[in-house]
């Protein structure tokens, strides 16, 4: 595991039972330019943002050699902060600060923008994607973690490597946008970086202040599970894809053979820790609204623009491959007469799914969103992670650097993940990273 230790002159870490040396270069704050118009500082949340437990949501893009040349590095982050301002104006309500009421105060406070050096080359990171070790290259204690009163709701940190590769990392308040969102920003802020002029501006949604919900925000947990990576070749997607649609279900799409066989492998594994005893369970899939919605939203709508896709597995002989993905796809079809995102609705089904004490999983797909295209000059990343997640029980699917298939990052219980990693299913179809 990789143990910050606090010194004098910065933080150290354990890398292949090597201490390796952090160097904390710089902490700035990075503000609109121009400032905000005072008749637009006050930014109202949906319903759906104040679901969101008030925690910081992660992203970290590698990119090989960049620039060893400290000169170098220096003139690219001038560069950076200099278009971050910039499309801090468009995105105003990102350098606000969250109200104690349901909304964002767009007060220009800004956005955290920090700077490291480690004394490692970023091949040691990237061989090394567990969630411990990419931890490390994010401030201290901040992926997934609460966003205190008053705090930035974006920060952002370069790391330089010895080899002169770098990793951006960001954290982004949940209560502000969802994964989309987040990758949308970055698409712009990489354009205006390479000076490409006009860029499709963020859509707001105006919502009025609710005073009707009645819900509390998702709770956040203590963290008591293991994170692993399982990879799925595209060829055996389609097989996956090819199978469910002779057994009758019309026109799968990758995600949801993937998100049906964790699923699955998943209960298995379950009942295997069970002395053999089936447990009932459910899955809840995210789903992007924006282009299902009636009239679809804009992509680059900004908030938590999602619903819910919800399997509920009984008994055993309803966790079949085909009947999951054909649940899922029938969910999806439902979402596409969406008129509206009722968060009460939402609420209210979520606590339905509690109340039947069923083993609950979590699935959300980042896959086509366009991470892997955020490039800033000096070439598009060459990983991508969100480092972990941040529940049990959940799986986290991107497309791989090279499109050849989908990455999920899937958390268990230490004892589930034991039996889910060697389960049958799951190696003939996947192979562990």
């Amino acid at each position: 595991m990789a143990k910050l230790i606090f010194g004098k002159v910065g933080l150290f870490y354990n890398l292949r039972s090597a201490t390796r040396k952090i160097h904390v270069i710089s902490r700035e704050i990075i503000k609109p330019s121009p400032p905000t118009p005072t008749h637009i500082n006050c930014y109202n949340l949906s319903g759906m943002d104040e679901l969101m437990p008030s925690i910081y949501m992660p992203i970290v893009l590698f990119y090989p050699s960049c620039s060893a040349n400290l000169k170098k590095a220096a003139e690219k982050s001038r560069q950076l902060k200099s278009s971050l301002s910039q499309t801090l104006n468009l995105y105003y309500p990102f350098a606000g600060r969250l109200s104690r009421g349901a909304y964002i105060n767009c007060n220009d406070e800004g956005v955290e923008f920090h700077e490291a050096k480690h004394e490692c080359k970023l091949p040691e990171i990237i061989s090394k994607l567990e969630n411990e070790y990419v931890s490390i290259l994010f401030p201290p204690g901040l992926a997934w973690a609460p966003v205190s009163h008053g705090s930035s709701l974006v920060v952002i940190r370069l790391n330089y490597f010895q080899c002169g590769g770098m990793a951006m990392t960001m954290c982004m308040s949940h209560k502000l946008a969802d994964a989309c969102t987040l990758g949308n920003f970055l698409i712009h802020w990489a354009a205006v970086t390479r000076g490409l002029g006009e860029q499709v501006s963020p859509h707001f949604i105006s919502f009025p202040r609710n005073e009707s919900l009645t819900f509390s925000e998702f709770p956040t947990l203590e963290k008591n599970w293991v994170t692993k990576k399982f990879v799925f070749h595209n060829s055996v997607i389609a097989n996956l894809k090819d199978m469910v649609t002779k057994s009758g279900v019309q026109d799968p799409s990758r995600v949801s053979v993937v998100t049906a066989v964790l699923y699955k492998c998943a209960i298995a594994a379950t009942k295997q820790n069970s002395s053999g005893l089936f447990q009932p369970s459910s899955l809840t899939h995210l789903v992007n609204v924006r282009p299902k919605m009636i009239p679809p939203l804009p992509e680059t709508s900004v908030g938590n623009l999602y619903w819910n896709v919800t399997l509920e597995t009984r008994k055993e002989s309803e966790s079949k491959l085909n009947l999951l993905v054909n649940q899922i796809n029938e969910g999806v079809m439902q979402i596409k007469a969406l008129k509206n995102l009722d968060a009460n609705i939402y609420w209210k089904a979520y606590e339905d799914i509690q109340s039947k004490k069923y083993k609950v999983y979590l699935s959300s797909s980042l896959c086509g969103f366009p991470f892997y295209k955020v490039d800033f000059g000096w070439g598009k990343p060459i990983r991508v992670s969100t480092g972990a997640t941040s529940l049990n029980n959940m799986f986290i699917l991107m497309d791989t650097p090279s499109g050849d298939g989908i990455e999920a990052l899937v958390s268990l219980t230490e004892q589930d993940m034991a039996a889910f990693k060697v389960y049958e299913e799951l190696q003939a179809l996947s192979y562990l990273q």
